[in-house]
């Protein structure tokens, strides 16, 4: 079995898919994990900023809208 990489800090994952076997890791109780597909040059920079400082807010500050995934235009 491959050496567990160990990303205390978070960060993205780099290897084989879960079809190819996948990256064995070991979470603890209450860090999410993050679908592949929910990955995108959209959501990768938000992911990073939460993921740095714990908090993601706009340039001049607000909150982060809820967006209906379902209402938006496919591209």
């Amino acid at each position: 079995m491959p050496k567990k990489k160990k990303y205390i800090k978070g960060g993205k994952t780099n290897g084989p898919s879960h079809k190819n076997g996948g990256i064995p890791i070991e979470v603890e109780g209450g860090e999410y994990i993050i679908k592949k597909d929910s990955v995108n040059a959209e959501t990768q920079p938000i992911l990073e900023k939460i993921n740095k400082t714990g908090k993601f807010q706009y340039r001049d500050g607000g909150k982060i809208p809820i967006v209906d995934a379902r209402k938006r235009s496919k591209k």
